[in-house]
């Protein structure tokens, strides 16, 4: 490991740690991954839960608070740039999933479309019962009540919850589940016989260098995993910015990708399918869900605390229900289905006498004919049961906000040849420099007068912004004696040795002329 030569190694604030103390197999080292070495950043010692994590190409151009990375109120703050790559040519992510075969993306680096172009049994039948789709994270016009359920009730008989919502005009929420699903029964089926996971790119696509060549690759990789994990969708990769990461969520990200990040940690070099660590878990902290109660669901609509729903608290309930502007059959559906499961042979009002609550007066309508929506009811009823689950159910499991003004916190630079480009690039970070800013190294050996010169006017535009030395810098006129961690190491294991020895020596006198002075004074007492 390279110590740079400015650094002061005396600085009580600064700790080095090598590879050797963070990686879980001592095999995988030498390691020049980035990707490799972040799958256990998280390891270095005494570190805090919640820590920051830099790139070395990133530098601060102005104060940074805790309150520009992380709220209590809101979670984490997410700053995105653009969409991941395209998985094969005029195949957008955007075209994957959307219920529209599309034949450019019916191959297997695109995930065959996400089920778009296949004609099974299940499929067809999705796509002849609904109307809407309501993709994860994104609400269409409307949003199931109940699902198809068979009941007894005095003045409706039997009949299909479903049939009742579809005399409403209602759609129904579709459930990706069984779509990825299939997708990973298809998968499968492809690498039983050896088809590769990792895309390739197309002919007509501008060469890129190597590394920007993996980058780009294991960035589709990545999201090909979270496909099949978390369903299709496009995702954007991470801005060039400093990454508040916790501990805790590394961990059960890790967990959760083991076999993936085993992979990665292995490779001594970057590979196309690397894991890219930033993406990975911004992705897995926005779409981790957990499934919360029927308790505590209900409790959250029952706001005066009082065990039961009143008429108010039922009309909060139907509005994020159903849409807007709410209709009156909609009321008095959910008023027939409170009816007929509180009538129902299954709900024995009796049982639970110990249970009931009354709601206060004040708290209904006039014209309310409902009976007291306890939550043992509301537990009760199944249909509801489910319409609370598919509506409310699923939370996500970390708080977090995406931050809807892209590039105010950074800024980017790709450092070419072209002087001209250079110049005017940094004399835009001078003019304004945000909170981070990344000037990222692509310079063409080819060039090296341009080269030459455009490394003296990056060190000039350091100097014009950072013209004192930090109290971690040694002064100009000094330079670290070594400039390799083990050779350091070994020099300071020395000097211990020979502090040990010369103390020891030191001793050694120190007890023989306090024994000669003592047998001196024996001598001249006899």
């Amino acid at each position: 490991m390279q110590i740079p030569h400015w650094l002061d190694l005396t600085n009580e604030r600064i700790t080095i740690v090598t590879h050797e103390f963070l990686t879980p197999n001592i095999q995988w080292l030498p390691v020049f991954s980035s990707a490799a070495i972040e799958t256990f950043i998280h390891r270095i010692p005494n570190l805090s839960n919640r820590f920051l994590y830099l790139n070395d190409d990133i530098f601060l151009g102005s104060h940074l608070y805790p309150e520009d990375l992380y709220t209590d109120s809101e979670g984490t703050r997410i700053f995105q740039a653009w969409l991941v790559p395209e998985c094969s040519q005029n195949c957008p992510w955007t075209y994957i999933g959307d219920k529209t075969c599309d034949q450019n993306c019916n191959i297997s680096e695109c995930q065959y479309d996400g089920g778009d172009c296949t004609d099974g049994d299940d499929y067809v039948q999705r796509r002849g019962l609904l109307h809407t789709i309501e993709r994860r994270g994104k609400k269409s016009e409307g949003t199931i009540l109940f699902r198809n359920v068979r009941t007894t009730t005095k003045n409706i008989g039997i009949k299909r919850f479903w049939d009742i919502l579809h005399s409403y005009n209602l759609t129904r929420k579709l459930d990706m589940k069984t779509l990825v699903d299939n997708y990973n029964k298809r998968l499968h089926n492809q690498q039983s016989k050896n088809v590769p996971l990792i895309p390739k790119f197309a002919n007509n696509v501008r060469s890129l260098q190597k590394t920007s060549e993996h980058f780009s690759q294991s960035l589709i990789y990545t999201n090909m995993l979270l496909n099949r994990r978390y369903g299709f969708k496009a995702r954007h990769v991470i801005s060039h910015v400093g990454f508040l990461l916790e501990k805790t969520i590394i961990e059960a990200m890790q967990k959760k990708f083991s076999q993936e990040i085993l992979t990665t940690a292995t490779h001594r070099f970057r590979a196309p399918n690397d894991l890219q660590f930033a993406f990975l878990y911004y992705s897995f902290l926005m779409e981790e869900t957990y499934n919360e109660t029927i308790d505590n669901i209900f409790d959250e609509f029952d706001t005066d605390h009082s065990l039961t729903w009143s008429d108010r608290e039922i009309r909060t309930f139907l509005s994020k229900i159903f849409p807007l502007p709410l209709d009156w059959s909609a009321v008095r559906f959910f008023e027939g289905v409170i009816q007929n499961c509180s009538q129902s042979p299954e709900y024995k009002y009796e049982d639970f006498a110990h249970k009931r609550h009354t709601t206060v007066l004040y708290e209904r309508y006039e014209d309310s004919h409902l009976p007291t929506v306890s939550k043992v009811l509301v537990k009760q009823c199944l249909p509801l049961v489910e319409a609370l689950q598919l509506n409310f159910g699923t939370r996500p499991k970390y708080k977090y906000k995406v931050n809807s003004k892209r590039n105010t916190f950074n800024n980017f630079m790709m450092l070419s040849s072209n002087v001209t480009e250079v110049v005017d690039a940094l004399d835009g970070i001078r003019r304004n420099p945000r909170k981070f800013n990344c000037i990222n190294d692509n310079l063409d050996p080819k060039y090296e007068e341009e080269n030459e010169l455009i490394r003296h006017l990056l060190e000039d535009f350091y100097l014009s912004l950072f013209p004192h030395r930090s109290q971690f810098e040694l002064d100009h006129q000094y330079r670290n004696r070594f400039t390799n961690w083990r050779d350091y190491v070994k020099w300071r294991w020395q000097k211990q040795i020979f502090y040990i020895m010369i103390y020891g020596l030191c001793l050694v006198v120190i007890v023989y002329i306090g024994q000669s002075i003592w047998r001196q004074k024996t001598k001249s007492y006899l």
